[in-house]
C-alpha cells in the first residue's frame, strides 16, 4: 500500500496513544479492565488486538478478478459457521427474508439435502434434543484461520464504516473496486445496515471497545464469555458428544467474524439457548470445547428453509441448532463469577 494512504492512519493512532483520556480512547486492555478489573482478557481477544506501529497486516495487494459479481445474481454471504448461496429468483418469500435476516438466509435450490441419514447432514443444523452423550454428530466449516486485528478505537471511528462511502474505503486501504476482496467488504456493509431480524438487537463493532461496550448494553457486566476451542489440529469432521453438556442460559449476545480488512463483528440479541457440549472426535480423539447455539424462534424464516429441508421439519416448530465457529463468541449472564469461567 502506498504511504499517503497509511499516513492519516498512523496519525490517528499517535493521537489515540498520546490524545484524549475518554474511556473510548484508552488502549483496549485498559478498557477491558475497567469493566472488569480482576479478570485478565481471553486470548481470543488479546489475539486481535494490532501492536502500536505494526500495520503490516493492511499491506497486502489485492487480487485483481473479472467483474462476474455484476453479471450474476448469485452472491454468498457469511451466516457464522456456514456459507449458503443466496438467489434472486423471484420468491418473495426467499427475497424478503434474505433482505431481513441475512445471517440465516439459505440457498433455495438445496432441495437434495435430507434427514434419513444416521448423522447430522453436513453438520450445518440439528435439534436440541441432539445434544445428548453418545450422539454423533457432522461438524461442518467452523475452525476459521482468519488474523484480521481490531484496529483501536480512536481510529475505527475515524475510518468510514458505510456503503455509501464504499469507494473512498477502498481507496483507503488501497483495494481494486472489483476485487474478491472489495466484494466481500461490500456484503459485510450490506450485513451490518440490513433491518434487524423479529426480536433482534444487533450492532457491528468495528473496535474491541465497541463489542464489550455492546455486548454490556444488552446484558449488563456480570456477564462471561465462550467460544468454541480444538484442543488441536485435526482433519477429522465427525465427533461424539460426551458427558458434561452444560446449558447456558436463555439470553445471549452473538457476535459473528466478518470479512473485512479489520476485524469486524456482527453482533446481536436475539431468541436463543446456548449450549457448552464437550465432544470428541472418532477417528483421532480430538476433544472440543464446543458451544452450540439453538434458535427457539423460527416462525418467521421462510418455510423452504434449508434447515428445516435438513431436518424435515416446519417453521416455528422447534428450536433449531448450529455450533458457533471458532472465530465467533457469545457473551452469556454470569450466575457464578466472572473469573472462573473465562
Amino acid at each position: 500500500m502506498e504511504s499517503s494512504h497509511l499516513l492519516p492512519l498512523s496519525a490517528l493512532f499517535c493521537l489515540a496513544i498520546l490524545g484524549s483520556h475518554v474511556h473510548a480512547s484508552l488502549p483496549a486492555e485498559d478498557y477491558w479492565q475497567t469493566l472488569w478489573p480482576n479478570t485478565p482478557m481471553p486470548k481470543a481477544f488479546k489475539d486481535l488486538l494490532v501492536q502500536p506501529g505494526n500495520w503490516d497486516w493492511m499491506r497486502r495487494e489485492s487480487t485483481h478478478v473479472k467483474q462476474q459479481a455484476t453479471t450474476s445474481n448469485k452472491l454468498k454471504i457469511p451466516i457464522g459457521a456456514f456459507l449458503f448461496d443466496l438467489h434472486h429468483d423471484g420468491d418473495k418469500e426467499s427475497e424478503d427474508f434474505n433482505k431481513t435476516f441475512p445471517l440465516y438466509s439459505h440457498n433455495k435450490h438445496s432441495d437434495h439435502l435430507t434427514s434419513n441419514e444416521p448423522t447430522i447432514p453436513n453438520g450445518a443444523f440439528f435439534f436440541e434434543h441432539d445434544l445428548l452423550p453418545g450422539k454423533k454428530l457432522i461438524l461442518g466449516r467452523i475452525k476459521t484461520s482468519d488474523v484480521f486485528t481490531f484496529l483501536p478505537d480512536t481510529i475505527a471511528k475515524a475510518i468510514p464504516f458505510s456503503s455509501s462511502r464504499l469507494p473512498e474505503i477502498l481507496n483507503r486501504f488501497n483495494i481494486e473496486a472489483e476485487s474478491t476482496e472489495a466484494e466481500s467488504m461490500k456484503k459485510t456493509l450490506a450485513l451490518c445496515e440490513s433491518p434487524t431480524m423479529h426480536g433482534e438487537e444487533k450492532y457491528c463493532a468495528t473496535s474491541l471497545e465497541s463489542l464489550l461496550d455492546f455486548a454490556v448494553s444488552q446484558l449488563g457486566k456480570n456477564i462471561r464469555l465462550l467460544s468454541t476451542e480444538f484442543e488441536r489440529e485435526t482433519q477429522d469432521r465427525q465427533y461424539t458428544v460426551a458427558e458434561g453438556v452444560k446449558k447456558n442460559g436463555e439470553k445471549a449476545v452473538v457476535c459473528h467474524k466478518m470479512n473485512y480488512p479489520y476485524a469486524v463483528f456482527y453482533c446481536h440479541k436475539t431468541d436463543t439457548r446456548s449450549y457448552s457440549v464437550p465432544l470428541m472426535a472418532t477417528n483421532d480423539g480430538t476433544k472440543v470445547k464446543a458451544i452450540v447455539v439453538c434458535h427457539t424462534d423460527t416462525a418467521h424464516w421462510p418455510s423452504n428453509h434449508v434447515a428445516f429441508k435438513m431436518l424435515n421439519t416446519k417453521r416455528g416448530t422447534t428450536p433449531i441448532c448450529h455450533f458457533l465457529p471458532t472465530d465467533n463468541v457469545i457473551w452469556v449472564p454470569q450466575f457464578s463469577g466472572l473469573k472462573d469461567d473465562m
